[in-house]
């Protein structure tokens, strides 16, 4: 009877534990359109829970769920519509509890918003608010004061000036030189000097501006613009993934300086993600089908770009990576 009542209990007791590492499974992941707008639904057998959170500095929002098994959801989905890049569904562990972390990769950082349904077998997750504003706020005409009326200065003295001086034409007020010499010569006046300065008295004189002089300005040779060889476009992409008889390249159109790598369990793949200023990629599947390695997948984020092997082992392949000329290399022992 004890024995019994021993092994009972044990039984129970297991059934505890297993309902606790995996008390829900995520059944889906799904991002939904309307128009501009894009909302992304969570669903799972049972009712969820869950936190959320957006990573300051960072354009990224992470939503965490609690004792959940993410194995039937796809570890990458590209969205590439509204506020979303893509999204990355991994399994990790905080203070000992399993949960199911969703991470969003946005195009800029925006606030994250979560509802749940009366069950909380269904999530809904938004952006709004983004922090950083693509556009800028449009400028206001700026307001100037009318300039006030300057007082005209009172005549002291008038003075009579020959018929002969008032035919003249006015003084010229200093014009823009031409730098390449295309317009004609000022033409010259046709009151002669001298009679200018005969025809004025002296007193008088002193207060007429003289007739300005004649220049010429040289002309300029034209400027030839010197050729330049056009810059290649600086912009990260994956050229071709291939395989050799002991490696895998992943060849990249530059040298590969930043990356990170880690192997992910249930089911075991190796994620690489291969970080860039500018990004010209779009995802894509390419078929392995050696060293245990089914298919390599590449997606893309704001800043990086993310190649998952998915092994068709219980256990990612021995393996190492080094940089090469062209990209990476994944070799195996």
């Amino acid at each position: 009877m004890n024995k019994t009542l021993s092994t009972f209990f044990l039984l129970a007791a297991l059934g505890c534990m297993n309902s606790v590492v995996f008390a829900a499974e995520l059944l889906e992941v799904k991002p939904v359109v309307a128009g501009s707008v894009v909302s992304i639904e969570i669903s799972a057998d049972i009712a969820m829970t869950y936190t959320f959170y957006k990573v300051p500095g960072q354009a990224r929002a992470v939503v965490d769920i609690a004792e959940a098994d993410p194995e039937k959801v796809e570890p990458l989905i590209v969205v590439n519509k509204g506020a979303v890049s893509s999204i990355s569904v991994d399994k990790a562990q905080i203070s000992g509890i399993v949960v199911s972390r969703i991470i969003f990769n946005l195009v800029a950082e925006s606030d994250i918003s979560v509802s749940a349904s009366p069950d909380r077998k269904l999530l809904t997750v938004t952006f709004g608010g983004t922090a950083v504003s693509a556009t800028k706020p449009e400028s206001k005409p700026e307001l100037k004061p009318e300039p006030k009326p300057v007082p005209q200065p009172e005549l002291v003295a008038k003075v009579e000036v020959p018929a002969a001086i008032t035919a003249a034409p006015p003084a010229v007020a200093a014009q823009e030189e031409d730098p390449l010499g295309l317009d004609e010569p000022t033409a010259k006046s046709s009151l002669p000097l001298a009679v200018t300065a005969a025809a004025v008295p002296a007193a008088v004189g002193a207060g007429i501006p003289s007739a300005p002089s004649e220049t010429r300005v040289p002309k300029l040779e034209p400027v030839v613009p010197v050729s330049f060889t056009p810059v290649r476009n600086s912009a990260l992409m994956i050229k071709e993934i291939t395989t050799g008889s002991t490696y895998i390249d992943i060849r990249t159109n530059q040298s590969v300086a930043d990356y990170k790598a880690m192997v992910i369990s249930g089911p075991d793949r190796l994620v690489i993600d291969i970080a860039g200023g500018k990004i010209s990629q779009k995802a894509k599947t390419v078929a392995i089908n050696k060293f245990g390695i089914t298919k390599a997948r590449i997606g893309i984020s704001p800043k990086n770009i993310r190649i998952v092997l998915d092994s068709s082992k219980v256990g990612f392949p021995a393996h190492t990576i080094s940089s090469t000329d062209e990209g990476l290399r994944i070799n195996f022992k």
